[in-house]
Parts: structure tokens; C-alpha cells; sequence
């Protein structure tokens, strides 16, 4: 899809898809509360969301299901509908991206964090053994239901793993989402709710100056994403806490270069005592920065940095002057 779609914001789940032309991709564990609308899907295929659905490996195995699921769909009138969280999102949005040369595509996320971040923009991914993301497309979804219902309901766990997205985007934007997170000492999922389109058109206005990373402009929703990552897949933290920790090192980082007075918010950042324990559990950290696709020739990354809310910047830096910030974060 070219366009940038449409965000919908509501307090039930759709009901006006033409059913009988969607192929429903969604997380196996929704049955337990939304099953009566998931089987109203003629077409449908469960899947157990995770890192382990985008391995690139299993792809074939979903893609003949899916054929076989729109068999007697034309092309031209098939929609692929994800119903679940990043992975699920993620993976969906690729399949759309890629059968029959590509057809409509819905996001409906079911996490805060899907909801914030990874159902908006287009972004596609699969992984290749360890390394994250590594196959993709840019691929924008024609419509977007963000589901009150639904969000409402997940556990205050991932409330908590959303907050990282939260920050970062707060920081990223600054204005009125910044003064909501200082703000709020306990977030909760009202509180996302209530914020959640700040977080989408904050994300969105980068977006749209660079929809298909062109620029360096949309390299700034990476702001926590460099480490965050390596600890995401060596730690097996969740992708929310592990921007969080990402975050905490670039706003440390940016400290230590001078562009940044640090405001310590605490209920904003987790404990530096956490990210030191973090930095020091992984083993060999230059190889697995060398995997971040922000890295530019194996010497050299493209760094998101912090001068204030609403001011971030990207730099290039050397990989050795990275590692040399890692060890002193580890002390």
C-alpha cells in the first residue's frame, strides 16, 4: 500500500470487514476473550505470537496455509487482518506485503505496545536466526482499529512493558506527551489510552518526512533501539523493557557527550543498577552491535542521541567509542 492508512479509534472490535474476502492471522491466545468475533472469520489461521513466528525458517509452512485459506479470493478484493501483538503484526504485515505481489492489509493490535508503535508506519520483519529484523518491507496498512475493549484487557505486565515505547516517543516529541509522562507517577492502561493518539501522530509525523527511510529522518524513532535490542535478544527481555534500558543508556550517553542535562523522573527510568547488570550479562557485545542494521560499514553505528524532550538528533559514531561507553556504563 502506498498511502499511509487510516487509524481508527473505538470502543468495540470492527464489524463491518468484509469477512468472507479476509484471511484473520491472529494470536491463538485471543480465542480465550474475543473467540466469538475471531470465529465469525470463514478464513482464519492461529498462530503462538513470539519471536519464534517470525523466523524466517517457518515462513513456508504459514504461506501455504495462507494460500490454501484464499484459494477462491481474487487478489484484488483479499485482506489480510492481524490480530495480536508486534510478532503477530510483524509477521502478517509481511505475508500482505508478499502474497500474490501484495493485498490489503489491516493492523489490529492487541498490545499497548503494538498499539503505540509497531502497528503504525509500515514496518515489516522477519529474523534470521539471532540476528532481529533482518527481512522486511515497508508496507503501510489500509486501516487501523485501535480497540479500547481489547487494549483494556491485557495484563498490567505489558501496561509496564509499554511504557518504554511511551518515554521514548515522549522524548522524541516532547510537548504534550512529555508532560504527561512527568506528570503521572502511575501510569496505567487508562492513561495510555488517553494518550495513545498523541503517541500514534507523534510517531507518524516522522513517518510521513521519510516513509521509506530515505531521509536519516525516520532513524530517529530508533532512540533506545541500538542496545535495546542486543538486550532484548541476548537477555530475553521483553521489547518494551529492553527500549526502556536502551533508552536510559542514550540519554547517558548523551550526557556524558555534553548534549544532555539529565532529569532524573523516577517514575520514567528504570534503576541504573538494572542497566549496569544488563550491560555486564552479555558476552561479546561489538558482535552483536555488528547485527544492528543501523550499523554503517562494521566500524561505525548511527547513534540516536538527546539534546532535551523534543529534541533528538542522530551522529555517527565509532563502534570502538559504543564499546567504550558500554564498559563505562558497566562500572
Amino acid at each position: 500500500m502506498n498511502s499511509f492508512g487510516r487509524a481508527h479509534f473505538s470502543d468495540q472490535l470492527p464489524t463491518s470487514l468484509d469477512r468472507k474476502n479476509c484471511v484473520l492471522i491472529y494470536d491463538q491466545i485471543l480465542s480465550r476473550q474475543h473467540g466469538s468475533w475471531i470465529r465469525k472469520f470463514p478464513n482464519r489461521l492461529a498462530v503462538k505470537s513470539g519471536e519464534t513466528l517470525k523466523d524466517v525458517k517457518i515462513l513456508p509452512r504459514h504461506l501455504t496455509a495462507i494460500l490454501n485459506l484464499s484459494a477462491d479470493i481474487p487478489r484484488t478484493q483479499l485482506t489480510v487482518v492481524a490480530f495480536g501483538g508486534g510478532s503477530v503484526g510483524d509477521f502478517a504485515g509481511f505475508v500482505a506485503s508478499v502474497l500474490k505481489r501484495g493485498v490489503k492489509l489491516i493492523h489490529i493490535p492487541s498490545t499497548w505496545l503494538a498499539a503505540m508503535d509497531s502497528a503504525h508506519g509500515g514496518k515489516t520483519a522477519l529474523n534470521v536466526g539471532q540476528a532481529k529484523n533482518q527481512i522486511g518491507s515497508i508496507y503501510f496498512a489500509q486501516d487501523t482499529y485501535l480497540v479500547k475493549k481489547v487494549l483494556l484487557k491485557v495484563p498490567r505486565t505489558q501496561v509496564q512493558d509499554a511504557l518504554g515505547e511511551f518515554y521514548k516517543m515522549a522524548l522524541i516529541s516532547g510537548g504534550a506527551i512529555w508532560k504527561a509522562a512527568v506528570n503521572e507517577a502511575s501510569p496505567d492502561g487508562d492513561f495510555l489510552w488517553r494518550h495513545l493518539r498523541l503517541v500514534i501522530r507523534g510517531k507518524m509525523q516522522i513517518v510521513k518526512k521519510d516513509p521509506f527511510e530515505t531521509k536519516g529522518i525516520r532513524h530517529l524513532l530508533n532512540l533506545g533501539h541500538t542496545v535495546g535490542h542486543v538486550l532484548e535478544t541476548e537477555l530475553g527481555l521483553s521489547h518494551g523493557r529492553a527500549v526502556h534500558l536502551g533508552t536510559l543508556f542514550s540519554l547517558n550517553w548523551s550526557c556524558q557527550q555534553g548534549f544532555f542535562k539529565f532529569m532524573l523522573v523516577p517514575a520514567l527510568w528504570p534503576s541504573q543498577s538494572e542497566l549496569k547488570r544488563s550491560l555486564k550479562a552479555v558476552k561479546n557485545p561489538r558482535q552483536k552491535l555488528r547485527l544492528d542494521k543501523k550499523t554503517s560499514d562494521g566500524d561505525a553505528i548511527q547513534f540516536v542521541f538527546v539534546r532535551k524532550p523534543g529534541r533528538v538528533f542522530v551522529r555517527k559514531m565509532k563502534m570502538k567509542d559504543l564499546l567504550k561507553e558500554w564498559k563505562r556504563q558497566c562500572q
